[in-house]
């Protein structure tokens, strides 16, 4: 079987840690794979005024997997402030990438399965039931 190609998105801050580790895990585990890295986050929203670029969306829709780091939101303010001067007074809104990949992919929210225990002082929605 060929090596799985995956678009890892490191993002910003800890996101770039996480990924790397998560890599670095991956390949301790036998796990092969070749990685792309694309673009998604903070400094594309600064210098392009898009945290999401299109040719990342492009990379993800052809290689039909993707790793993601984290990202930085700011307020809507903020993100204006930040932004490139020659990309000010354009009328560019910052929305979130997350949000963005979810839509285009028409992804979900990852749930998990949750169980309380009679008694547990850490119980926190269903206290006391079963």
């Amino acid at each position: 079987m060929s090596k799985r190609t995956i678009v890892t998105l490191p993002g910003d801050g800890i996101g770039r840690v996480v990924l790397n580790e998560t890599l670095r895990v991956l390949n301790a585990a036998g796990f092969e794979a070749e990685y792309i890295e694309s673009d998604i986050g903070w400094e594309f929203w600064r210098k392009e005024g898009n945290p999401l670029p299109d040719r990342t969306i492009e990379l993800i829709q052809k290689h039909k997997i993707a790793l993601f780091g984290a990202i930085t939101s700011k307020p809507k303010e903020e993100a204006e402030n930040e932004l490139l001067p020659d990309l000010k007074d354009k009328g560019l809104i910052y929305s979130s990438p997350i949000v963005g990949l979810r839509q285009h992919f028409n992804l979900d929210i990852c749930t998990r399965p949750c169980h309380t225990y009679t008694g547990n002082p850490l119980n926190f929605i269903r206290r006391g039931k079963d």
